[in-house]
């Protein structure tokens, strides 16, 4: 763990002025309402965890050998990939465990990491069952990624593309990303099948900490970014563009839902009709927000095998520009998981995008279980994580 890693500074042009206007009474009545510090497990910081032991719960040989069996035992009943749970996954020792990691995913320090499995001994195929397995008892709903229905997102360096790095997704390139949460998600899964050879390293930042550090500083910045003024590009089928706030309290918690590139823009790029753009006061709090959670991170070590999952309302994320060995990936498996039992009550802002990843509709499901060499990009995909 470490506090590290710096970020390109934003260029500045001119902006529409959307600064903090005067408000009603109704209004004003809201924010006395919000607390002026969040207490509890997800308030840490870089010297919160003594070791990512804190963290990280290594699987045992036993464990180990539990897994493979519950492979075995769902091969054998002939299901399809998609009907992986609980069920036909059984884990009898470890279940309990991961299921305690669930609660500490929603109720606690929201994040965990599950080590020990070595990806290079099982098949692709056998690599997605095991994740789908052991995030069944994390999250056991499964959100689809984009227009196409992809369950699945297959990060790593686009090597067959001649798009240059900065034309990229960010989860296509090598660069290094700024914090953000990935759209409108509850829990963000990631499985680890290789590392880079230098750089890479997920880096961690929580949302109630950025929340507490931010009313000490300048609390004036907490109404702004609470304000439905912060207008998201999005392109295709799969989210609309839409204007919200970026700053929620609601059920007693603090959420935030934060990406700078649908807010910033694109360079090159024009922005979605009827859509605005940011003023000053808006980019110092984008600025502030970054600064915050990048004074407060935890940069997290990374093995083959991992599994990270994290509470994307609470949590942000980013990582570590890197360094491919030749002939070799960095190469991370995502998905958007949600608990029925557990999941947290949303506002209706974010409600709509919420059921649009995780709800029936014409989208469908595709289980892309193998990965693509991708070659070219869409404008959706890089506004949005």
């Amino acid at each position: 763990m470490g506090v590290e890693t710096t970020f390109p500074q934003v260029g500045k042009q001119a902006w529409i002025d959307l600064s903090l206007k005067p408000r009603a009474s109704a209004n004003t009545t809201q924010f006395s309402e919000w607390p002026s510090q969040m207490t509890g497990d997800l308030c840490w910081g870089p010297t919160t965890f003594k070791s990512e032991a804190d963290f990280t719960l290594t699987l045992s040989s036993n464990e180990l050998v539990e897994v493979r069996t519950a492979l075995q035992y769902f091969n054998d009943l002939g299901l399809f990939g998609s009907e992986v749970s609980q069920d036909t996954f059984p884990l009898p020792t470890l279940g309990p465990k991961l299921l305690q990691a669930a609660v500490d995913v929603h109720r606690g320090k929201g994040f965990a990491i599950i080590r020990g499995l070595k990806p290079d001994t099982f098949t692709p195929e056998e690599n997605a069952l095991i994740f789908l397995g052991l995030s069944s008892y994390i999250g056991p709903e499964r959100g689809r990624q984009d227009e196409e229905g992809n369950m699945l997102v297959h990060i790593r360096d686009a090597k067959l593309s001649r798009a240059p790095q900065g034309d990229r997704p960010t989860r296509y390139s090598t660069r290094a990303s700024t914090f953000h949460t990935d759209t409108f998600c509850d829990i963000l899964a990631l499985q680890t099948r290789a590392c880079a050879a230098e750089g890479g390293r997920n880096i961690l930042s929580s949302s109630w900490t950025v929340y507490n550090k931010l009313m000490s500083i300048e609390p004036r910045l907490r109404d702004l970014l609470a304000q439905p003024i912060w207008p998201f590009d999005s392109r295709g089928r799969f989210f609309e563009s839409s204007t919200r706030p970026l700053l929620y309290y609601h059920g007693g918690r603090i959420l935030l839902n934060f990406a700078r590139e649908p807010l910033l823009g694109l360079s090159g790029v024009r922005r979605a009709r009827g859509l605005s753009t940011l003023s000053d006061e808006q980019r110092e709090a984008l600025d502030l927000v970054e600064e915050i959670a990048r004074d407060n991170q935890v940069v997290v070590e990374a093995e083959p095998g991992d599994m990270i999952f994290l509470n994307n309302h609470a949590i942000l994320h980013s990582r570590e520009g890197f360094t491919d060995a030749p002939g070799a990936s960095r190469y991370l498996v995502r998905m958007w998981l949600k608990s029925t039992t557990m999941a947290w009550k949303l506002p209706r802002a974010l409600q709509e995008g919420n059921s649009r990843i995780y709800d029936s509709n014409e989208l469908g499901e595709r289980w892309n279980i193998v990965d693509v060499p991708r070659i070219q990009f869409r404008l959706s995909e890089r506004l949005t994580s």
